[in-house]
């Protein structure tokens, strides 16, 4: 063999050589890069220009400014002590405490993925009057990448992650305030998983206070909730609130689902409500007048730019309605003892609220074997009217005199079957209300004073009258007695003048 192909021969192995040793090298820079490229993001995280790179991201993204307070790595972990954010539409948060995790795992495989993210506080409110637009939210209506003008190299950014994911995120201590008369109060949040491309996150809430505008007669202040737990799960254009359970005084439960739709600026709600104490509800007078608890379930809507409306219905369990002077009355005129402590065998309305003006509808009050109340009440403002049907046993009336012949004579085909009925109206104000039955009554006992023989009269007038006027009925003179048979419609009027003060009224005014 010649010299020269001894040399091509020996040249060609080590070409081979070359060629291989080439090959492994790109392959373990392919294999390495990744590593590569964490080590060098692990690097660029803890420099200071990604700081301001976390808030143009987070300014974008949220169309306001964002202020981050330095950052401070510990391993993988990441902390800072505060940050502020306002955006346009003229929200304030602001964020203390900070923390999460970053899973390099999820960094090789192509995912920015947070671990044990959290705020020890976070207080958002919203102003009064809204701000000027940011330039950093300018540049989001505007569409810039934030990463197209970053400092990170052009050839890098290919292997840079592309998807998103947050492993929860747990707030400590959360309160939303408003200008208006709703707020949330120290609320511990949890924040479920979210991934990039999802356009809503799951939330649940426990403990806390929600503060509401409702100002109850009975209270100084208006009503705060204690909240149990809900579950709300939140979007840019609206906020489902699945369930929230709340207390009232460690005694009411309220369960409550609703929609907002911040955009529209429109919400709606419903809550079912169930041992609320009615007493909490009910001005000193009427505290000692009448108790129970209120259950029922209420809907209401309301907008920006409409007054909230209430509807619903209400039952009051467990009712009783004691120490009015008329039920004192009723109980010594009739001989029926069950007045004087009336206790509600059921008793329940439907309810519509708008503004000052308040509807009660389909009312029914009744005691079993004793009355049944049933018609509708309209509140406006301070002032009330009320139009009812009364519905009384026969037995009750009996010591009453005229009031089955004169008074109780309406009719209330779908009433219960053996009752007496009346009409019954009242008017005035929540402060001073008035009835027209008291009247009705005197002036049907003055008709049967006139439809009494006279000799009854002058023998037995004072066992007639003693039932409605008590002791007064002996001492009234026998000239206004025999006044009384007088057929003429002054002796009319005597008679009604000389009973229409009894009980001095159904509510006692």
């Amino acid at each position: 063999m010649s010299t020269r192909s001894r040399r091509r021969s020996g040249k060609s192995p080590r070409w081979l050589l070359v060629l291989v040793a080439l090959a492994i090298a790109g392959i373990v820079l392919v294999l390495l890069m990744p590593m590569l490229v964490m080590n060098w993001v692990r690097g660029y995280l803890q420099e200071e220009a990604f700081r301001g790179r976390m808030e143009q991201l987070f300014g974008t993204q949220m169309r306001g400014e964002v202020k981050l307070a330095p950052l401070r790595w510990t391993g993988d972990e990441v902390t800072s002590t505060e940050a502020g954010v306002t955006t346009a539409n003229g929200w304030q948060a602001q964020l203390d405490g900070l923390h999460l995790t970053l899973d390099w795992n999820a960094f090789r495989q192509g995912k920015w993925r947070t671990v044990g993210a959290g705020v020890d506080s976070l207080k958002l409110e919203r102003l009064a009057a809204p701000v000027i637009a940011s330039p950093q939210a300018e540049r989001a209506v505007a569409g810039e990448d934030w990463t197209a003008s970053s400092s990170i190299p052009a050839w890098l950014r290919r292997y840079l992650p592309d998807e998103t994911e947050m492993d929860g995120l747990q707030v400590s201590r959360f309160s939303l305030l408003h200008p208006g008369p709703w707020n949330l109060r120290d609320m511990h949040v949890r924040v479920g998983t979210w991934r990039q491309g999802e356009t809503s996150f799951q939330a649940t809430v426990e403990g806390g206070l929600v503060e509401t505008p409702i100002l109850l007669p009975a209270q100084l202040v208006p009503v705060k909730l204690n909240l149990t737990r809900a579950s709300v799960r939140i979007s840019r254009e609206d906020v489902h609130l699945k369930e929230a359970t709340l207390k009232w005084l460690d005694a009411g439960e309220v369960t409550a689902r609703g929609h907002l739709r911040p955009q529209a600026g429109t919400w709606e709600a419903t809550a079912h409500l169930k041992g609320i104490p009615l007493q909490e509800c009910l001005t000193e007078d009427w505290k000692i007048r009448l108790s129970g608890n209120v259950e029922g379930e209420l809907n209401a809507l309301g907008s920006t730019v409409l007054t909230p409306t209430v509807k619903g219905r209400l039952n009051l369990r467990e009712g009783v309605l004691t120490a009015l002077p008329i039920l004192d009355q009723l109980a010594a005129y009739t001989g029926v003892e069950r007045f004087k402590r009336l206790v509600l065998d059921e008793a329940r309305a439907e309810v519509t609220s708008t503004d000052s003006r308040k509807t009660f509808e389909k009312i029914l009050l009744k005691s079993n074997g004793l009355l049944h109340l049933e018609g509708q009440l309209v509140v406006q403002g301070e002032q009330i009217e009320g139009n009812f049907l009364l519905g009384v046993t026969p037995e009750t009336l009996k010591w009453i005199p005229g009031a089955q012949q004169h008074v109780f004579t309406a009719a209330n085909p779908s009433g219960p079957a053996g009752m007496l009925w009346t009409p019954l109206r009242i008017t005035g104000t929540l402060q001073a209300p008035r009835e027209d039955l008291t009247a009705r009554l005197a002036a049907g006992a003055g008709k049967a004073v006139l439809d009494v023989p006279g000799q009854v009269v002058n023998q037995g007038s004072e066992l007639l009258l003693t039932p409605v006027l008590g002791k007064e009925a002996g001492a009234l003179p026998n000239e206004v007695l025999r006044g009384a048979t007088d057929a003429t419609g002054k002796a009319v009027e005597t008679g009604v003048k000389l009973l229409e003060g009894i009980g001095g009224g159904l509510l006692g005014k």
